[in-house]
């Protein structure tokens, strides 16, 4: 379980191509005005339905370069059953979008209100302007889980060749999106083991993901995340 747990890891909340016409405005691969709400539906490797992730932007404030974009996120398992909700804030700022990585898997988010998880590292980079072939920042992340201040499990996982390969039209219950495909590598060490491998993932602009793959050290594809409903 842990394997998929660390396989959906990532879910990067994607929210352009020109820099904003207005301070606030984003205007890029990012859902970033106040009221979008998002929903994404997480498969296994057999297509079957696993977790429901739901976003919504709670708030845009404008900064001096930008914006800061606060969101709210709800976890739900395949019974519709609340896992997690938690709020985070990401960053327009200069000619770039910063955000977390945020681990919505339902077996490594708390089950219970006496589990804490702790997110630290590196930020997610994703320029306003994209290319095929261009190099993305990479990236560092540590996962720690806690109960009454004793470590239960802990996840180090490290994201590389960050790469845009280029644009395509991707269909999903939600609708038809013009995305740009970024592809990357990730290797996480765990408390009981490490595994590796690759995915892609597809971001719209104004929408932010819209589809996302990962796979194993040997291409067999573990799971897959479709943007379903999208207000």
């Amino acid at each position: 379980m842990k394997k998929l747990s660390v396989l959906v890891f990532f879910y990067f909340i994607c929210i352009s191509n020109n820099l904003w016409a207005q301070k606030g405005d984003c205007n890029g691969y990012f859902a970033y005005k106040a009221g979008t709400k998002l929903e994404m539906t997480v498969y296994n490797k057999k297509d079957k339905p696993t977790t429901i992730l739901k976003y919504e932007v709670l708030k845009n404030t404008s900064t001096a370069d930008g914006a800061d974009i606060v969101y709210n996120n709800e976890s739900y398992d395949a019974k519709n059953r609340l896992i997690n909700k938690s709020e985070f804030t990401a960053k327009c700022q200069g000619t770039q979008f910063q955000t977390e990585v945020r681990n919505l898997s339902s077996e490594m988010m708390p089950q219970s209100a006496d589990i804490q998880v702790n997110i630290t590292g590196d930020k997610l980079i994703y320029p306003h302007k994209l290319s095929a072939g261009q190099a993305l920042p990479n990236a560092n992340v540590d996962i720690k889980s806690t109960m009454q201040g004793m470590t239960i499990s802990s996840v180090n996982t490290q994201i590389t060749n960050r790469k845009v390969e280029g644009f395509e039209t991707v269909e999903t219950p939600a609708g038809k999106f013009e995305c740009v495909k970024i592809s990357y590598s990730y290797y996480s060490k765990l408390t009981l083991g490490k595994i590796e491998g690759t995915a892609v993932e597809y971001l719209a602009k104004g929408v932010g993901m819209v589809k996302s793959e990962s796979f194993d050290k040997k291409g067999q594809k573990i799971s897959t995340q479709l943007l379903t409903k999208l207000n």
